[in-house]
């Protein structure tokens, strides 16, 4: 018998082209593992691992590997990202057949196979890159991974593209009542790139700072910044904490942008590491936001704008004890792309990207800071606590830690907002 791939270029049915791409998937795909596991189970020798089938079958290790994840998988969109191409399915065929399975096991897989092909026509226009991520989407085992894999290669793209990147962007939010008005809490925050470098001259060093705001009855609200404790204007609105900054400083500018946001660039000195800066800037807001929720304001929330392709973003909540009660934060990636405007925005949940990194409560102080993508972070945190005169020690930290986030997008870190006691 010879081995062929029935139903190769036949054209689909209306009903295949209409089916609902997850049923025509998972159909498909389970109908492959039961033809490859059916092959694998009629060899005549006890075997188990790739290495085993590899040399029993006389095929490369790789296709084994491939096989065996299909065959034996759990998760049918998982075992999808490993279906070999025609001509390594067409090798695996034959050397079944060689080593004595029933051809009609054989027939079997190759109708499944064809299927499979078929399926990456119909669904994403034959284009089996295209067809794996759609499969990746629906995956329960192995989405981390394959989420990391993509978000990788953005990075790289993006990096290319734009002409710069960091390896560290850490965003940090305090939080603690506020003692100037009741109801209101008052809060720094923290906002500071590491590694942040030119790959091309002239590519603009941009990062761009939210003003951070509310809203109520009036519409959004900003508020009125102060530094922590003394520091360098770099520009307008722009104070860095100097003692963990590149030396020397680098010449900044600021850009004003609409709806209250403002910008600002380094000016770059020159491409890659040797130009590569550090820089950390800081403010304050007393007594200014909402401790408690309302009908304008939900949740409490610390969030970093990505600009800038970025190998390890970290945001910290740092929130004292006694603001909000028993909290569970939890984190949150929108895409910045649909739209002008910038969170929080009106219907926002719809630009929300399918991205979950948990939220880690770290314990108590600054002692807990500690980041291998961060120098001297607990010393930044010891030098912010004793300038702003609060007890580092009260202060619990939470932590979403995420590879190469998306450019353009915000990462929120969120809770809710407890209800006001009554009076």
């Amino acid at each position: 018998m010879s081995v062929a791939f029935c139903g190769m270029g036949v054209e689909p049915t209306q009903d295949q082209k209409k089916a609902a791409f997850s049923v025509a998937a998972m159909d498909v795909l389970r109908e492959m593992q039961r033809g490859l596991s059916d092959i694998l189970d009629s060899l005549p020798e006890n075997l188990t691992r790739p290495q085993e089938y590899s040399r029993h079958l006389k095929i490369d290790k790789q296709l084994a590997w491939r096989v065996v994840k299909i065959a034996r998988g759990t998760d049918p969109f998982a075992a999808g990202q490993h279906v070999p191409g025609q001509a390594a399915m067409r090798t695996f065929l034959k050397a079944a057949e060689r080593v004595s399975t029933s051809p009609e096991i054989v027939a079997r897989a190759s109708r499944a196979y064809a299927d499979f092909e078929e399926l990456v026509q119909v669904h994403a226009g034959g284009d089996r890159a295209t067809l794996e991520m759609m499969l990746t989407s629906k995956a329960r085992k192995d989405r981390q991974t394959a989420d990391l894999s993509h978000r990788r290669l953005a990075f790289r793209g993006n990096s290319y593209i734009w002409g710069v990147q960091a390896k560290a962007h850490l965003k940090v939010g305090i939080v603690r009542p506020s003692e100037k008005n009741e109801g209101k809490i008052d809060f720094a925050l923290i906002n500071g790139f590491f590694g942040f470098r030119q790959l091309r001259e002239g590519a603009p060093l941009t990062a761009a700072r939210i003003k951070s705001s509310e809203y109520d009855e009036s519409g959004r609200r900003l508020f009125t910044y102060e530094p922590i404790g003394p520091g360098v204007e770099v520009a307008a609105g722009v104070h860095v904490m100097e003692e963990f900054c590149s030396q020397p400083l680098p010449e900044f500018v600021a850009l004003e942008s609409d709806r209250g946001f403002q910008n600002y660039e380094i000016r770059g000195r020159g491409i890659g590491d040797t130009f590569a800066v550090n820089f950390v800037e800081g403010c304050v807001v007393r007594g200014e936001a909402s401790r408690y929720g309302d009908e304008h304001n939900l949740y409490g929330e610390n969030c970093a704008n990505i600009c800038i392709p970025t190998e390890t973003l970290v945001v910290d909540f740092l929130i004292r004890e006694d603001t909000f009660g028993p909290l569970e934060p939890i984190s949150l990636v929108f895409g910045e792309n649909l739209r002008k405007t910038y969170y929080p925005a009106l219907n926002r949940d719809r630009d929300l990207l399918d991205i979950h990194e948990p939220v880690v409560h770290l314990g108590r102080g600054t002692s807990v800071l500690h980041s291998d993508n961060i120098p001297r972070y607990p010393a930044m945190g010891r030098f912010v606590f004793d300038q702003l005169g609060w007890d580092a020690d009260r202060f619990d930290v939470y932590r979403c830690e995420l590879q190469y986030p998306v450019v353009p997008s915000t990462v929120v870190m969120r809770h809710d907002l407890p209800k006001a006691p009554r009076k």
